[in-house]
């Protein structure tokens, strides 16, 4: 009896298995967690408490810089989500600062945090910043602060300085295990958003992100040598960022406590 089954070639049978194995791949759902949006989470309830340390330059007497020092605490909680126009969603997120954990906590300022498809956004005293782009990968380089002016100034102990000169966002890893304070972290994802430096200024910004967490530890060291503004540059060759500078801030804040 002649079969009524159609004779294929090999190479046919090959090109039908190709793409049925093509479209079972299309069929599975896409592993958004690859992207790494956990290193940037965003709920109602979640809050995270860090420990601040700063020093705060100035020109004192005789153009000689002056230093103050302070250590305190910071709380920050997802309160609410708000619409925006645009119609994505945005985290609306208080602050709260105390000199030592026994004593209340004072609201300290309010600030809001959104996720698009490619890119995490954080809103500080009215400055919007891209603090992360998505996919995740070590070496991806953008301008996170393309909604802020460089030569926007910012006031430390009363006086101006352009604190975003040359900043530059790196991703310098992703993935590794890290321990900050009493916490160990699995998977941490480190961004370099400034580290330029001359003889009269530098910047330095430096965040870790933990999956599920989100900020982890935060770097700064934005800098002027007093020599800046004394016009006289020989006093401070040699002299370390600490010994020379006459306006800025380093500033190190580490997380102690989140849910």
């Amino acid at each position: 009896m002649r079969s009524n089954f159609l004779r294929l070639p090999i190479s046919s049978f090959m090109l039908v298995a190709f793409v049925l194995g093509c479209l079972n791949e299309l069929e599975q759902p896409f592993d958004l967690n690859l992207y790494g949006y956990a290193y940037f989470p965003l709920e109602v309830g979640k809050f995270r408490v860090y420990e601040v340390d700063s020093l705060q330059f100035d020109i004192g007497v005789n153009d000689l810089p002056t230093v103050d020092s302070a250590r305190f605490y910071v709380r920050e909680e997802v309160v609410e989500i708000l619409q925006a126009q645009t119609g994505e969603e945005v985290y609306r997120i208080e602050r709260y600062r105390a000199d030592d954990l026994d004593e209340p906590w004072k609201i300290m300022d309010v600030t809001t945090e959104s996720l698009t498809t490619n890119q995490a956004h954080r809103t500080e005293n009215n400055l919007r910043f891209i603090n992360l782009v998505f996919p995740i990968e070590e070496g991806v380089v953008w301008d996170g602060n393309q909604f802020i002016p460089d030569d926007i100034v910012v006031f430390v102990a009363g006086e101006s300085v352009e604190m975003f000169k040359n900043w530059r966002y790196e991703i310098l890893s992703e993935g590794l295990s890290e321990s900050i304070g009493q916490h160990t972290f699995e998977s941490v994802a480190t961004v370099q958003q400034a580290n330029d430096e001359n003889e009269i200024e530098f910047r330095f910004s430096q965040e870790k992100y933990a999956e599920n967490v989100g900020l982890v530890y935060r770097e700064r060291w934005i800098l002027d040598s007093y020599c800046k503004y004394t016009g006289e540059t020989g006093p401070c060759i040699g002299l370390d960022w600490r010994s020379k500078s006459g306006r800025g801030f380093i500033m190190r804040e580490a997380i102690i406590d989140f849910n």
